[in-house]
């Protein structure tokens, strides 16, 4: 049976336990968070946030499917009536001891370390775009930041296109597309990108290899707008060399 919950009309974004976050991407993490040892690692270093019931269209917890079994495991006899599952991310330093931030250091060098914050990709069980966790994960970045800059990581799977804008509008510009780590190729945003006065070059987003190039060139992605069934990026040289 399927339960259709009608959405709040803004979500309660919050800081989650570890223990939260674990059995979340139990449920619905991707490569990003394997294995469970780098979770632990990641869950020590950094914050995590979420929004309760984030899915518009959402199992209920009393459902036969290993999604559900694997929360009420952990919930017990505790909220299982009525309840939805969460969408998450981590705040993270660039300092952090985990892999992500290793392999994100390592391809900066020594450049904009200090006091640097990382957004992992969101875990999303649910159809709901996180919009409201993005901005207030982005916020809460540019708190602890201090002087440094604030990156973030979107997987380069199927939702990248409608996760993407979600970024820009809070001022990250898509800066690489790279693996990162063990991964498979993920799109890397920061802050701080300053454009500089020219026309952008838009360039589909399904065109990875041009969109490579540029992004090597020294372009920055910093909007979008749909094209087709996807998106079309806005690609603009930076003033300054990174």
């Amino acid at each position: 049976m399927i339960q259709v919950c009608d959405p709040p009309r803004q979500r309660q974004v919050r800081r989650l336990s570890a223990e939260e976050f674990f059995t979340l991407v139990r449920c619905g993490g991707a490569g990003f968070y394997r294995p469970c040892s780098e979770v632990l690692r990641m869950l020590t270093a950094g914050e995590a946030w979420g929004t309760a019931g984030a899915a518009l269209l959402v199992l209920p917890l009393t459902a036969d499917t290993a999604a559900a079994a694997a929360l009420r495991s952990w919930l017990g006899r505790r909220q299982l009536e009525g309840g939805c599952l969460l969408t998450a991310l981590l705040v993270l330093p660039l300092t952090a001891d985990t892999a992500a931030a290793a392999a994100l250091r390592n391809w900066l060098g020594r450049r904009q370390l200090e006091g640097g914050c990382l957004l992992t990709p969101p875990v999303n069980t649910g159809e709901e775009l996180p919009a409201r966790l993005v901005e207030i994960a982005a916020a809460r970045a540019d708190r602890l930041r201090r002087k440094g800059t604030a990156w973030a990581v979107v997987e380069c799977t199927e939702t990248a296109a409608a996760l993407l804008p979600l970024y820009f509008r809070q001022g990250f510009g898509l800066r690489a597309l790279r693996p990162l780590e063990s991964l498979a190729p993920c799109f890397l945003l920061r802050t701080g990108c300053v454009p500089a006065h020219t026309a952008p070059v838009w360039v589909p987003l399904e065109d990875r290899v041009q969109l490579a190039l540029l992004l090597a060139k020294g372009y920055a992605a910093l909007d979008s707008r749909p094209y087709g069934g996807s998106l079309a990026l806005a690609l603009y040289p930076l003033k300054e060399t990174e």
